[in-house]
């Protein structure tokens, strides 16, 4: 580990909450997948336990080597060959901040700014970026503590003003397609938590590992909640069939309010939240691929890695962003759910089983 700062459990519980959140404000991809009409709102809910389930391989990791990322005790368990999975995890963090740029590039040419090239966005926003990068996960904590209240509160207060125009009739009738639909929902929208991965990386950096559980049950929780909140904003509002074909879903939710002749326009605070949460996002998971790349080379400082890894995401995420359909149709829950958790589940799992079996790594850390 070089990384000297801490963090500590409220920045890192909110750091997790804004990455999950913030995409759902705007996309809310959950809604095409199982099981695919009013019912996914169970599905939702039925997230919770399934996201607890997921974290279980990357938990007991963190418990046997409580001072390693999953970049260090890939090798501390299988040798040499750990490099390998470190390569693979730092892919996907850059992947991850590559698709979340792209979506932002899209949300902005698509529905704000359609006139201005990608480019522009990609430079501005991963330049602002990297200078957080490089002022340390602290930093990034603490903005969390300010940027994560600043979106409860909006969300809470389109929620509000949503509120005489919601039909619960559109959540009716329940359970049309049978339970295990329901239940496949549940576990396509769990295998969206990225943040159990990002969990592997940052849990060594906090300042008290016995709240370490709670980071997982906290964390989990406020981002079912608001999940849910959101997801039934726009299944009762728009109804099931217009909120699943929808680019972007809870956005047309924000442009139905309309207070009197004086309250209108309220879409403006969606795009500062939108803007504000996935500065931090993108941030959050170029954090963790510089420094995953500077563990996975035993540098002294990643710093020297954040414009390398910055030219990387800036053109990739144009390539991505080129096209909303492609876009969307490569985050389909067909073939997401599987990409996602071959990092959350598949490979955490495989990792225990093999520190069970040849005893590496202790139990040492009471949580």
């Amino acid at each position: 580990m070089f990384e000297h700062g801490k963090i500590n459990y409220r920045q890192l519980v909110q750091l997790i909450f804004i990455s999950r959140i913030i995409i759902a404000i705007t996309y809310l991809p959950v809604l095409s997948s199982p099981p695919g009409n009013q019912d996914i709102w169970i599905s939702i809910l039925l997230s919770f336990p399934i996201q607890l389930l997921l974290s279980i391989p990357i938990y007991l990791l963190w418990r046997r080597f409580p001072n390693q990322t999953i970049i260090q005790y890939s090798q501390s368990i299988i040798g040499r060959s750990g490099k390998i999975i470190g390569i693979l995890y730092i892919w996907f963090f850059i992947h991850f901040a590559v698709i979340t740029l792209s979506y932002f590039n899209l949300f902005l040419t698509t529905a704000i700014m359609p006139e201005t090239p990608l480019l522009f966005f990609s430079i501005l926003l991963v330049g602002f970026c990297a200078y957080a990068v490089g002022a340390g996960l602290e930093v990034l904590g603490r903005m969390a503590e300010i940027v994560a209240p600043i979106i409860i509160l909006a969300i809470i207060t389109i929620i509000v003003l949503t509120a005489k125009d919601m039909d619960l009739k559109n959540l009716t009738p329940v359970f049309e397609s049978g339970l295990w639909p329901v239940l496949g929902g549940g576990l396509t929208a769990s295998a969206r938590t990225f943040e159990i991965t990002a969990l592997a990386m940052v849990l060594p950096i906090l300042n008290d590992n016995k709240k370490a559980k709670r980071v997982f049950i906290m964390g989990f929780l406020i981002i079912t909640i608001f999940f849910e909140t959101i997801g039934l904003s726009a299944l009762t509002i728009l109804g099931s069939e217009l909120a699943k074909n929808h680019a972007f879903p809870f956005y047309a939710v924000v442009r139905t309010i309309k207070i009197a002749d004086f309250i209108e326009r309220i879409e403006a605070i969606h795009m500062g939240i939108w803007v504000l949460g996935a500065f931090t996002k993108i941030s959050f998971w170029f954090y963790l691929a510089v420094l995953g790349m500077g563990q996975l080379f035993n540098l002294k400082d990643y710093t020297p890695l954040i414009l390398p890894t910055g030219t990387i995401i800036v053109p990739l995420s144009i390539l991505m962003a080129s096209s909303l359909v492609e876009l969307i149709e490569f985050t389909d829950y067909r073939v997401f759910t599987w990409y996602a958790l071959i990092f959350i589940l598949f490979i955490p799992s495989i990792l225990l089983f093999i520190a069970i079996v040849k005893k590496k790594g202790g139990n040492k850390n009471e949580s």
